[in-house]
Parts: C-alpha cells; sequence; structure tokens
C-alpha cells in the first residue's frame, strides 16, 4: 500500500510542477494606427540649371562605361536576333528527333514484317547453338 501513495504522490508532483513551469502568454501587439499625414510637396526641377564641368582628377580611376539609348536598343536587338537563332536550331533539333523516331520506326516495321524463315550462315550457326543448349545433355543421349 506504501508503493501505491508513493506512486501517487509523484504524479500529484508531476501535475503540479508541470504547470507551475508554464510561462504566461504573451498578449499580442498592436501596431497604432497613425493619422493619415500629407505628402510633402517636392519642388519642381528648375528648367534654366547651369551646368558645372568637373575637371578630370590626375590618378582618378576612369570614368564608367555608360551606354547610350541607342546602343541598348541595338545591343537589344542583337539578344533578341540571337534568341530567335537558338529558338529556329531548337525546331530544327526537334524536327530531326522526330524524324529519326519515324525512321526506326519504318525500319522496325519493316523488320517484322520481313520474313524470318530465310537460312543464313549467321541463322545456321545460332540454330546449332540453340540446340546445344536446349537439347538433351550429352550424359543422357
Amino acid at each position: 500500500m506504501d508503493s501505491f501513495w508513493v506512486i501517487v504522490l509523484f504524479i500529484l508532483f508531476a501535475i503540479f510542477s508541470d504547470r507551475k513551469d508554464k510561462k504566461k502568454p504573451v498578449p499580442k501587439r498592436r501596431i497604432p494606427d497613425f493619422p493619415q499625414r500629407p505628402l510633402p510637396d517636392i519642388p519642381q526641377p528648375k528648367k534654366d540649371r547651369i551646368k558645372i564641368e568637373i575637371p578630370e582628377l590626375r590618378g582618378a580611376p576612369p570614368l564608367p562605361d555608360i551606354q547610350t539609348t541607342a546602343e541598348v536598343e541595338t545591343q537589344e536587338a542583337i539578344r533578341a536576333q540571337q534568341e530567335r537563332y537558338q529558338e529556329m536550331l531548337r525546331r530544327k533539333k526537334k524536327q530531326q528527333r522526330e524524324q529519326a523516331e519515324k525512321r526506326a520506326e519504318s525500319q522496325r516495321v519493316e523488320q517484322a514484317q520481313a520474313p524470318q524463315n530465310t537460312v543464313t550462315l549467321s541463322n545456321l550457326q545460332q540454330a546449332v547453338i540453340w540446340s546445344e543448349i536446349l537439347g538433351k545433355p550429352k550424359a543422357k543421349r
């Protein structure tokens, strides 16, 4: 009976200690609603700006190569032409694969339709080999 009370006490201890270690749930934080503010006025750029030319510095790294819109357009045209060419090559390879598959299929059909009973040297050799394999063993002849 003593062991029964020990087990009961152990179970109660486990239950209460488990409840004690639980953390309190943290409430979800809400972001406060901020009032809508009007956008600040952005000053319009002045049309009559003075252009200041900056002199080159000795020993400075070279300026980056800036492409004009015409150069960008020509590069895009070249890329488009290359993509068209790549697409044409893909189509051509696909057609070649399809033609090769058709040829292989037609050859299989022709071989299936060809007479199998033709007597050739290779057929005779295979017949002798198969007769040795499939025939009675020499010990039982």
